[in-house]
């Protein structure tokens, strides 16, 4: 078998695939003591505790339209609270538009993060509001400066 002629390569070429080279075995090297290293065990889910939370959640009268949705269909024997939270259901439509719910307030709440809010200011701005609740902790009739 002849080998292929790479006269025409530049110094610089060759330097670059050396470079290429040299960062392939690193990587085949890493993956390697990786293949050899042991993880620690990931503790089980406690889906049932976690179930619980949701379903209190879900009955609150507060609660988000999506989250009053599932609660209607595990009422009616759909599925369980443990289905929607272990992802057994996560065909459903109102449990994706539930996730999908979730996966806006993370964009927001990462937005807000870049605009640098602390994590309790980025609570504090997606925390639900009952009616009438307008983030004050004080009595209404309290006129304060911030009520100007």
């Amino acid at each position: 078998m002849t080998t292929p002629n790479d006269s025409w390569k530049s110094a610089e070429l060759r330097a670059a695939e050396a470079q290429v080279d040299a960062r392939f075995k690193e990587a085949q090297d890493l993956a390697n003591r990786l293949k050899e290293t042991p993880l620690p065990p990931v503790p089980p889910v406690d889906f049932k505790a976690i179930a619980q939370q949701v379903e209190r959640a879900a009955q609150e009268r507060d609660a988000p339209e999506q989250l009053k949705a599932l609660k209607r269909k595990v009422d009616a024997g759909e599925f369980t609270w443990e289905d929607v939270v272990s992802g057994k259901a996560a065909q459903d439509p109102d449990v994706q538009a539930m996730q999908q719910e979730n996966v806006n307030k993370m964009k927001q709440a990462f937005q807000m993060l870049q605009e640098g809010m602390t994590a309790e200011e980025i609570m504090e701005a997606q925390r639900p509001r009952r009616d009438g609740d307008d983030g004050d902790q004080l009595d209404p009739d309290i006129f304060t400066e911030d009520k100007w």
